[in-house]
């Protein structure tokens, strides 16, 4: 499995087969040809494998959100993770060695369901005739490499309260109440727990769906964001997540680069004198600078700068400076900039942790910087259960 595709073989080229599963017989057809692979779509499944089942989702075979829901929940992580190791093997570049030598903890997982903290969904007109008049408005996900829009009106792996405000949705927006107003094409929606009563806020808010901040406990600490935030969305990964990344290091200052509203900042406080948390986003920065101030936590600051810049002297940053204990960085899935992993190698900070949601691109910096780091460890994390997408943390060790 790589990405959520099965992996075929046809004439000796590589075929990547979306919604199969190991051990499958199915018929096949050719949608794409590239000099070195395919892609196909399954025609029909001519002998199930072992581990697929009927995906419990109805929506499971348009919907493009799920990629993994046709094989047992059971089965999943181990096919994540197996994916995400041979994608360190072979396309970092990284040395055998420090593949051989780094420790592999075992891989983290909770409820495969009912999990997600946090969604976007698209709005539109319904003209389908299966709508009621009252809900002449559809809301739902993209279908998979489609721009069109799945009307849905249920989601198993979203959180209790956010499923519960997604069944409403069609009414909420297309009911006479709403008649006259302008709705939204897209919707982000969150909540701060697990529980079907857990407050959900959304962005932008609306008649019978508020706006506002939403906040949760980790570890002691209160965090606040709302629904235009990037916020981890497992909830019941958030503490472990956590605290495996910040691990038993401490030391005098700390940098934490891409650090959203603060969440791993707060833990990082904890173990370090002095923290400075970078973030470019202007909602997530304040965020992050209230969260510092509601926890007590004065040894810390945020720069609301993009990392680019603020590493960058040229353009008025502070560069990372040398000699600092710990370096954080949780990029978005394009990884880190070839400008950032360089300034990480000429920094040498004595500790490196790198929190990855894209094997690919962790691989392809994690080539560059086993230069001059060790890798020391490497967790995996089932934050996306029914999904292709796996959570990473990678600890490295300054090279004595």
């Amino acid at each position: 499995m790589l990405g959520g595709d099965g992996l075929a073989r046809w004439r000796g080229m590589p075929v990547f087969v979306p919604r199969a599963a190991p051990g499958d017989v199915v018929e096949a057809r050719i949608t794409e040809r590239r000099p070195s692979y395919a892609r196909a779509e399954i025609e029909e499944v001519k002998t199930p494998g072992p581990l697929r089942r009927e995906a419990p989702c109805p929506f499971y075979e348009r919907c493009g959100g799920c990629q993994l829901q046709h094989i047992e929940d059971a089965e999943q992580l181990g096919l994540k993770v197996a994916a995400a190791v041979e994608t360190l093997r072979r396309l970092g570049g990284i040395a055998p060695a420090q593949l051989a030598a780094c420790r592999f903890e075992e891989p983290v997982s909770e409820r495969a369901w009912g999990y997600r903290l946090r969604a976007q969904v698209h709005v539109a007109s319904r003209s389908d005739g299966d709508a009621s008049p009252e809900e002449s408005v559809g809301v739902g996900f993209r279908r998979r490499r489609s721009h069109d829009l799945v009307f849905v009106d249920r989601c198993p792996v979203l959180a209790p309260a956010l499923e519960n405000e997604l069944r409403g949705l069609p009414s909420l927006l297309g009911g006479p109440a709403a008649a006259s107003k302008t709705q939204p094409s897209r919707l982000s929606l969150a909540t701060a727990g697990l529980e079907p009563d857990s407050p959900v806020v959304a962005a932008p808010p609306g008649d019978g769906l508020p706006g506002g901040e939403l906040e949760i406990d980790l570890l002691g600490k209160r965090l606040s964001y709302d629904a235009r935030c990037f916020f981890q969305a497992h909830g019941g990964l958030l503490e472990s997540l956590l605290l495996s990344a910040v691990g038993p290091f401490d030391g005098e200052a700390a940098v934490e680069l891409y650090a959203g509203v603060g969440f791993f900042t707060v833990g990082l406080a904890d173990r370090y004198r002095s923290v400075t948390a970078v973030e470019a986003e202007s909602v997530a920065a304040r965020y992050a600078r209230n969260n510092l101030r509601r926890n007590g936590l004065r040894h810390c600051r945020v720069d609301r700068s993009a990392v680019e810049s603020w590493i960058d002297r040229r353009r008025g940053g502070p560069g990372l400076e040398p000699g600092l204990d710990r370096v954080l960085v949780d990029p978005p899935r394009a990884g880190l900039p070839r400008k950032v992993r360089s300034a990480l190698l000429s920094a040498a900070p004595r500790r490196l942790t790198y929190v990855s949601c894209d094997p690919a691109t962790l691989a392809r910096d994690l080539g560059d910087l086993t230069r001059d780091f060790d890798l020391e460890s490497i967790s995996f994390f089932d934050v996306f259960p029914q999904t292709a997408h796996i959570e990473t943390v990678a600890q490295l060790r300054r090279r004595r």
